[in-house]
This record gives structure tokens, C-alpha cells and sequence, in this order.
């Protein structure tokens, strides 16, 4: 009797809730992901901006996994969404999403940061307005190490290591096994994970040198041990000097009481090319079935006119250290005084946008595992990158 209650309880709220997501005519929802502080800059700045448009931002855990499920049905789906830019081929491909230049006009997108748009493209189209972009960045605890010290190519950077490491200490700490942030590296030897085609590219020359390489630097750090908390922690209890993280660590660094430096990532002198990491770029997109509502079309203009605003950016950047994608925000004092803010953008010159091709979806599980297979389990780099490349090609295989 109980189970057959709290059956018919779950089916009152499935349809309440499917209810409710019908009778939404007079408003434009979007979902999100994101800090509280993100989402109040847009709020009301949309709110003081159309005060004739009702604009409802739903936070959805799994929001990626949901769209796919729901991106083509008007009843259940967003109007918009804001998140990262690489399941936008992902999204294209399964034909939910509508290219941003449907709505705006492509000559509006002329300030904006190239890395920003370059990630916002799949299959020459535009599917994204980006709102901001964000980079692993070389971070280093100024009371540990000089300017002086601060390594401008990765020889410096591993002889720096050789004489700061020791039983109590690191010189330079990273999450080494995280294909996020070893492909800084592959790409300072003109590697890739993935091609422009889609095909995964693990056993190249460029990925086994880039990694071999790399295996000095990993000896001088954790073994064994390379996970985010473990890595992040040495550094936020001043037992590493220096760290390459990503901008979500700052607020914590600086609760820790650290005086944080920034520096441009080491030039690999072998190639002449910096590590260069990945990055990504948070923006606005919107789905194909919104504009089949009344009225919807001209909302979504309005809305994206006003995000357009370099002043939105400005915003963000001073709530919650957002790089922003619109070039016009950095002539704004509190954008360019802001030293994190700054490093980003010096890093994006470098950077790569990562993939957003669909296959990108599978790599991430073979290239990990490439990488915890030689730099945890001591497995042979050739041998690995070889069994990585057949897996990442079986995975694929299964996409289609």
C-alpha cells in the first residue's frame, strides 16, 4: 500500500511539474549551471533592461543530459541556456540548437576575443554568445618563490623543481593524469587529442615526445597522487610553490592567505611554444524550439541585444573574476587593473578553445586513461598512447 502511494505521489509531480513548464507562455526561461553571483549580474541587468520581458532562471544539475532529452520538446525544454561551449557539436549535430546569428547580426560580434568566437563555431556557424572564458593559468605563491624565479621556459621551471623539491616541499605541483591539464603540454609540441576532423590523434609523434617530456616534471611531483583535492591542497597549504589551476581556485588561495602571482606558462625550448592549455568559454545559446512560440523571437533579439552590452562583462568580472568575451570591457579600470582577470587574457593568446566537436565527449575517457596507465601505473608511453588511440577509435565508432 505504501509503494503503491508513493507511486501515485511521484505521478502527481510529474505532471504538476509538466503542468507548470506548459503554462509558461509569457515568459522566456533559461537554464543554467552557474554561481549565484553570475546569475543576479544578469537578472537584473535584464530586468532594469526589458522590464516588459519575464526572464526565469532555473538551475539544472545535469543540464547537458537533460537537454538531450528534452532539447526538441516545446512543453519541457528551455528557451535558452547558458554553459560551456563544447557540447555545442554535440547539440548541433542532434539539431536542438539555433546559430546565435539567427537572432543577432554577425558584424555585432566584431569586439569580441577571437578564442571566444572560434569556440562558439561549429560548422561555420555561430551557436553561442560568449559571456566569458576562463584558462588553467601558472599560479605561484609569491612568499615561496621570487619574481626572479618565476621560469620563463619549462627547463627553468624543471630546474627550479630540482632545487625546491624535497621531503616536505614541492617546486611545481599539477594534476598530471587529467587530460584537461596534461594537453597544455602535447599542445607546446604541436600535438592534439582530436583533429579538426574528428579523429582522435593519441599515438601521434607530437603526443609521445610531448608526454615523454613530460615524465621528468611528474617525477618531481606527488606519486601516485595527482587528483584535484590532493594537488590543489599542497598548494593552498603552502607545501608546493607553484601550481598550474585553473581561476576557480583563486577565491581559496586567497581565503588561505596567499600573496598569489601570475606568470605566462614556460616556453618549451624544444619547440619554441608555450604549454598551452585549454579553454573554455561560458555563454548563451538557444534551442530551435523556442521560436516556435509567439513572440518568442523577438524576446530572445531583445534579450541577446542586451548581453551584447561590454557592460554585462564588466559585471561579471567584478563579481566573480569572469574574463570577459567582449574586448570593449578591458578599457574599463576594474577589468584591467584586475591582475587574474589580466593573466586570462594573456593566457587566451596562447590557449586553445577546447573541442566541441561531438567526439570530444568519448576522448576525455581514453586520454585519462592513457595517462594514469604511464604516469600512475608505470605502463609504456608508446604502448599506451597505442591502446589509448584503438579505444578512443571504438568509442567513436560506437557514436555513429
Amino acid at each position: 500500500m505504501k509503494k503503491i502511494t508513493m507511486l501515485i505521489i511521484s505521478l502527481v509531480l510529474v505532471m504538476m511539474s509538466i503542468s507548470c513548464q506548459s503554462d509558461r507562455s509569457d515568459e522566456i526561461i533559461i537554464w543554467h549551471d552557474k554561481e549565484e553571483a553570475v546569475i543576479e549580474v544578469l537578472e537584473t541587468t535584464l530586468k532594469a533592461a526589458l522590464p516588459d520581458i519575464k526572464v526565469n532562471f532555473v538551475r539544472k544539475e545535469s543540464l547537458t543530459d537533460t537537454l538531450k532529452l528534452v532539447g526538441n520538446n516545446s512543453k519541457t525544454a528551455p528557451d535558452m541556456y547558458i554553459f560551456a561551449h563544447d557540447k555545442i557539436g554535440l547539440f548541433a549535430e542532434i539539431d536542438i540548437l539555433a546559430p546565435i546569428t539567427d537572432f543577432i547580426d554577425l558584424s555585432e560580434l566584431e569586439n569580441y576575443v577571437d578564442l571566444t568566437l572560434e569556440a562558439a563555431t561549429y560548422k561555420d556557424k555561430i551557436y553561442q554568445l560568449p559571456l566569458y572564458y576562463e584558462t588553467l593559468l601558472f599560479m605561484y605563491n609569491k612568499d615561496r618563490m621570487s619574481e626572479e624565479e618565476v621560469p620563463k621556459t619549462a627547463e627553468d621551471l624543471y630546474q627550479y623543481m630540482v632545487k625546491n623539491t624535497d621531503a616536505r616541499r614541492y617546486g611545481f605541483v599539477e594534476q598530471y593524469s587529467n587530460a584537461y591539464y596534461s594537453a597544455g603540454w602535447i599542445h607546446g609540441f604541436q600535438g592534439t587529442l582530436l583533429d579538426a576532423q574528428g579523429n582522435p590523434t593519441l599515438n601521434t609523434t607530437e603526443v609521445i615526445s610531448a608526454i615523454e617530456y613530460h615524465q621528468k616534471f611528474v617525477d618531481l611531483m606527488p606519486q601516485g597522487q595527482s587528483e584535484y583535492a590532493t594537488i590543489n591542497t599542497l598548494f593552498l597549504e603552502k607545501a608546493a610553490n607553484s601550481i598550474i589551476a585553473g581561476p576557480w581556485l583563486v577565491p581559496s588561495i586567497i581565503e588561505a592567505g596567499i600573496d598569489v602571482g601570475f606568470a605566462r606558462m614556460p616556453i618549451i625550448e624544444e619547440t619554441g611554444l608555450p604549454i598551452a592549455p585549454y579553454a573554455g568559454v561560458q555563454g548563451v545559446h538557444v534551442l530551435k524550439v523556442s521560436t516556435n512560440k509567439d513572440g518568442n523571437k523577438e524576446k530572445i533579439e531583445k534579450i541577446l541585444e542586451v548581453l551584447l552590452n561590454p557592460e554585462v562583462g564588466i559585471e561579471l568580472a567584478e563579481v566573480s573574476y569572469a574574463a570577459p568575451a567582449n574586448k570593449l570591457a578591458y578599457s574599463y579600470e576594474s577589468v584591467s587593473q584586475n591582475q587574474l582577470i589580466m593573466a586570462m587574457k594573456q593566457a587566451s593568446e596562447d590557449a586553445y578553445p577546447m573541442s566541441n566537436l561531438p567526439e570530444m565527449d568519448v576522448l576525455w575517457t581514453s586520454a585519462s586513461s592513457m595517462l594514469t596507465q604511464i604516469y600512475l601505473k608505470g605502463v609504456n608511453t608508446t604502448e599506451a598512447c597505442s591502446n589509448a588511440q584503438k579505444e578512443a577509435e571504438n568509442l567513436i565508432d560506437l557514436m555513429d
